[in-house]
Parts: C-alpha cells; structure tokens; sequence
C-alpha cells in the first residue's frame, strides 16, 4: 500500500514450498515477509548461503524488508540448563545466517514452562532472571540491537514478562490474534505496549478455536480498535497478517486492502 506510516507484511509460508518460492511471489504483494525458522535442528535445516544471496538481491531490487520469527521449540527461560544452552544456540543460529539480509526485527518466544500452554513456574524472580541471562547472551553473541529483538505476547499476561523486556530495553511483537484467542482486552494491551512495538501480527480465530486463519475471522470492532490506534500514533513498524495458508492470505489482504481504501490509501 502506497504512503502508510507502517509497512503491511505477511509470513513465508504462503504457499507449501520453501522460503524462496514464498518471497518470489510475494514480493510485490506485501511491503515485510516474516522469515519463519520454526524448527532449526543445525546449519544444515538453514537456507544455504546462495538462497541468502538470492533474497537479499529481492530486497534490494523490491525494497521488502524482513522480519525473523526464532525456533518454536527454544525454551530460553526453561529450568533445565542444558534445554536452556540448546535454545540459545539454536537463536543464535537463526539470527547469524540471516544477518546477510539485516531483517528489521527478530521475534522470540519467552515461555513460562518450555512451551505454550506450561503452568507458570512457581517462582517468578528466577523464571525472569533465566530470561534475561540467555537474552543477554544472545545479545552479546549476534551484536544484534536490543531493540531489534521483539518478545512476542503469547499465552499469559505480558505484564509478568515486561520487566526483562524494560531491563534489557528489548522491544515488542505484540500478537493481537492471541489476545482474541485469549480474550485479553486488546485495548489495554495497545495502550501499554504499541509504543514498544516493532510489529504487530495480526490473524483471525476460527469458529473451532484455530487461530492465525483468515481476518474474516477477526471482529470488526477490534478491527477498527487497532487500525485507529496504529494511525492515531503514527505508527511505522510491522503490521504482520500472520496466517499461513494462501486462501486465508488472500482473504485478509483483500480485507485489509479494502479497509485502507476506505480511509484513503490506495494499493
């Protein structure tokens, strides 16, 4: 979209291929592709240096910018040392083979157990202080921005981890699909945190409970709630339709489309 104060992206798996083929034919369509390294097992389940040097000339030729969303499965605040290390090493490796590309921002689950959906751990203090030790060595290893890495709000109050994100000066992905899925009041959560946001992921929940679907699926009251929010503060990061499947893609970007003509800005 022509003149928006933020860039309108969408994830890189689109369409069931890999990286490359995603951005190829999403380049033109989206102004951020949200690099996806769910799972990384080592060097080689990484997109090998001449993929890395193809997305960058895409960069360069179409004026995309990138975002990273980390391993799913890093548990950076786990109690288990060893589960810990591993996580680290496995960001850190995420973050390393992309810096070719130099992406916006790199996203990061902190987990309250070593998944979604753990019970929250008993003791708070030390749960944030393993968060912040293996952020910090994360920080120092990559020489990545503070800024740069957004904690991503997942199943549990953001509040609980707000204090490692304001220590570290760390930003934000706030995922305003889950606050649905969750029925968090989206409207405080704007109001805290927008200003620390590098990006926002957007996506629908369906009538089963699914989340990340189409935006056909997300109410329009809290539609119109974040696209005034995000204009009333001029906001210049990432809004992300964070879905993964082309017609839940085409779905929410002709939505979306729709709704910026309306308030009078043209694809």
């Amino acid at each position: 979209m022509k003149n928006l104060p933020f860039r309108l992206g969408t994830t890189s798996f689109i369409y069931p291929d890999d990286i490359l083929p995603n951005i190829e034919r999403l380049k033109n369509r989206v102004d951020d592709i949200e690099i996806l390294f769910f799972e990384v097992t080592g060097p080689s389940s990484l997109p090998t240096e001449s993929t890395l040097k193809r997305i960058a000339a895409i960069k360069e030729e179409s004026q995309l910018s990138f975002t990273l969303h980390t391993p799913l499965d890093a548990s950076l605040a786990s109690e288990d040392f060893a589960r810990r290390s591993s996580s680290i090493e496995k960001v850190c490796l995420a973050i390393e083979s992309v810096h070719r590309i130099e992406p916006y921002a790199y996203i990061l689950h902190i987990y309250l157990g070593d998944k979604e959906k753990d019970t929250p751990p008993h003791d708070l203090a030390s749960w944030r202080e393993r968060a912040s030790d293996s952020l910090k060595k994360i920080l120092a290893r990559t020489g990545v921005t503070s800024r740069d890495i957004c904690i991503e709000s997942i199943d549990y109050d953001f509040s609980l981890i707000e204090p490692v994100v304001k220590k570290l000066d760390l930003s934000v992905a706030l995922d305003v699909g889950h606050f649905e899925r969750d029925d968090r009041p989206l409207e405080m959560y704007l109001e805290r945190y927008l200003a620390r946001s590098r990006v926002i992921q957007w996506h629908g929940v369906d009538p089963t409970g699914r989340d990340h679907r189409s935006l056909v699926h997300y109410p329009k009251a809290q539609t119109k709630l974040l696209l005034d929010s995000l204009f009333n503060a001029s906001y210049q990061g990432i809004l992300t339709i964070e879905v993964f499947r082309e017609s839940d893609f085409e779905e929410s970007l002709t939505l979306v489309t729709q709704l910026l003509k309306e308030r009078g800005y043209d694809a």
